[in-house]
């Protein structure tokens, strides 16, 4: 389960002592972020569906922008962070690529020979 709540940094912050204190929230714009419960975000959901599909975590690569995806991209056998990501994301990257408007999913690909 998720939230989403439209509302500042400091605001955030507040929200999270006093509300939500068993939750974890991620920022991927500047007017909003995400609220997972503690240990449920996008690495857990890679788990699943790994486990799932028998898929080894080696073989997996990861595309992400925004605050929500970086447990993803550090996890994943190689994370990318595409050109308009925040820089926090793109410190948690394997690569950075070009922007999503700029095909940067396509690039990426293509530096890794899979296309």
């Amino acid at each position: 389960y998720q939230a989403s709540i439209f509302v500042g940094p400091d605001e955030e912050r507040r929200l999270m002592r006093e509300l939500f204190p068993a939750c974890v929230s991620s920022r991927w714009h500047p007017a909003f972020a995400d609220i997972n419960s503690r240990g449920c975000d996008k690495r857990t959901g890679m788990d699943t569906l790994l486990a799932h599909y028998g898929i080894p975590l080696a073989a997996t690569m990861a595309f992400g922008d925004g605050g929500n995806d970086i447990s993803m991209l550090e996890y994943a056998g190689v994370g990318v962070a595409m050109g308009n990501a925040l820089p926090a994301v793109k410190a948690a990257a394997d690569y950075v690529t070009d922007s999503v408007d700029a095909d940067g999913v396509e690039k990426a690909l293509q530096h890794f020979g899979l296309i």
